[in-house]
């Protein structure tokens, strides 16, 4: 059974001209004139550089197609995005919009089977422990709803309370969770579904303060363990708490000083951590669930805001990315991820919305929720399936005055995944006249991934320096070249 989520310039020098030169693949030229230095980056296919104007002409390189195996993608019929559950048992997706106040169903090819409406504010979603029901909180209408995974018709309505707002939703055994309340007076309530008019509880966590309703997180992996996260306010606060029977006992609390305002949470597969997307720290923290001690973390990039775990244990650690890889894969525990999506393409750049991942049961299938920025840009789901090579950045900088002729060439190479130890940059210089560049000795990176080398060339004119990076099982390949007019 898959692990549920709930969510919840220098001036012109007569004798030092620098021309920029870039490969084929680029789709951007660079030109610069300047006496203190040169520095050129040009990236692989799916990663994006920018070049620091001079005073004599702007340079900039253009973010291009990603080179990665192309993603199913459908337009969903929605204004606004909040949840999406997948129902393996019925091979379904069942995605909630606020503003429409309605839960979309969808196959997993991403065709929309049924709008169910009427639902206010429909924000987090969660579903039964059969794959009978699914739920809705409706902050709009202070209900949770109960819709049929079959007929998607709305089978009951489960009223909360005035002005409580439900938000968040778990399920755990025949008991079904659910935070509340305005800003100020969070809190978390629960229904009990084994009765034959199913009783709402309110009040369960008053006396711990939660400034709103909290994210919430379950797992079949952990019987009666509920997990619980500030929404709204950062450093965000955690807790624990035991489930089991029809009131909720804290069992562990930690403020985290580093964490921003929870966007997702995921249980692992062995359910013993839970796994945090808080936009800061930058990366996914993991925190046991007896106690809420550090428990590793899955290092993918800024601004976390989705985790999704696949019943074979796999996370998908999602990122709020406008440039860059958006989804890092990882092996359960993994220090470094193997594989990574990014939905960049052409002039398009969707970002992955908060909360917007989830895995198909056969392990092969992640779904991704994204949405451009520009206004009126539709909600679209991708069906990713091969996780492709990060992208790389080769930059070169070469000084334009250096002592006795040397000439010291300088750079780094840049990824959103590690390089390993020993991972080296092929640099080449072709002399005025010559059409075959003449190898310099290797260059391997250094911890910082920089690497440096110095090149007694005498010769008169226009020299063409190249720094590659010849890809690697993780990685794309890249280079840069720049030609230098030496008196």
């Amino acid at each position: 059974m898959l692990s549920r989520r709930h969510r919840l310039g220098p001036s012109i020098d007569a004798k030092a001209k620098t021309r920029t030169v870039t490969r084929a693949r680029a789709r951007a030229t660079a030109r610069l004139w300047g006496t203190a230095g040169l520095t050129l980056a040009l990236l692989t296919p799916v990663a994006a550089a920018t070049a620091a104007p001079s005073r004599a002409d702007a340079a900039t390189a253009r973010r291009l197609a990603a080179a990665q195996p192309r993603a199913a993608a459908s337009v969903l019929p929605l204004d606004d995005y909040s949840d999406m559950v997948v129902d393996g048992v019925h091979s379904r997706l069942f995605f909630s919009d606020p503003t429409r106040g309605a839960v979309v169903v969808t196959s997993f090819d991403g065709a929309v089977l049924k709008q169910v409406t009427g639902l206010s504010g429909a924000a987090q979603l969660a579903l039964s422990q059969d794959a009978a029901t699914l739920y809705a909180a409706l902050p709009g209408a202070d209900t949770v709803a109960a819709i049929s995974t079959t007929t998607h018709e709305v089978v009951a309505r489960y009223a909360t309370g005035a002005g409580t707002a439900p938000r968040t939703l778990a399920v755990s055994g025949e008991r079904l969770w659910f935070g509340y309340g305005a800003e100020g007076a969070g809190d978390i309530g629960s229904v009990d579904l084994a009765t034959a008019r199913p009783v709402v509880t309110l009040g369960q966590a008053t006396a711990d303060g939660w400034y709103s309703a909290p994210a919430l997180a379950t797992s079949a992996a952990a019987p009666g363990v509920l997990v619980a996260g500030e929404r709204d306010v950062s450093p965000a606060t955690f807790a624990v708490y035991d489930v089991r029977t029809d009131t909720a006992r804290r069992t562990a609390e930690r403020r985290l000083p580093d964490s921003g305002a929870t966007r997702d949470l995921a249980f692992s597969a062995d359910g013993r951590n839970v796994i945090l997307a808080s936009g800061s720290p930058y990366y996914h923290q993991v925190l046991r669930t007896s106690d809420l001690a550090d428990a590793g973390r899955y290092p993918a990039a800024a601004y976390p805001n989705a985790v999704a775990v696949a019943a074979d244990g796999a996370v998908a650690a999602g990122v709020d990315s406008t440039y860059g890889s958006d989804v890092f894969m990882f092996k359960p525990g993994a220090r470094a991820s193997h594989g990574v999506f990014e939905f960049a393409s052409g002039d398009s750049s969707p970002l992955l919305l908060p909360a917007g991942l989830g895995w198909a049961p056969d392990n092969r299938r992640l779904f991704a929720v994204t949405r451009e920025t520009r206004q009126g840009a539709p909600v679209v789901l991708r069906v990713l399936t091969t996780p492709g090579k990060a992208a790389t950045e080769t930059v070169l900088h070469i000084p334009s005055t250096t002592p006795s002729g040397a000439r010291s060439l300088t750079g780094r190479l840049a990824s959103d995944l590690p390089f390993p130890a020993g991972t080296t940059v092929t640099l080449t210089r072709l002399n005025p006249g010559s059409t075959k560049p003449v190898t310099l000795p290797p260059t391997t990176l250094a911890g910082d991934q920089t690497f440096a080398l110095t090149d007694r060339a005498t010769v008169r004119g226009y020299v063409t320096y190249t720094a590659s990076f010849a890809g690697d099982a993780l990685h794309l390949p890249s280079s840069t070249s720049i030609e230098v007019y030496l008196h």
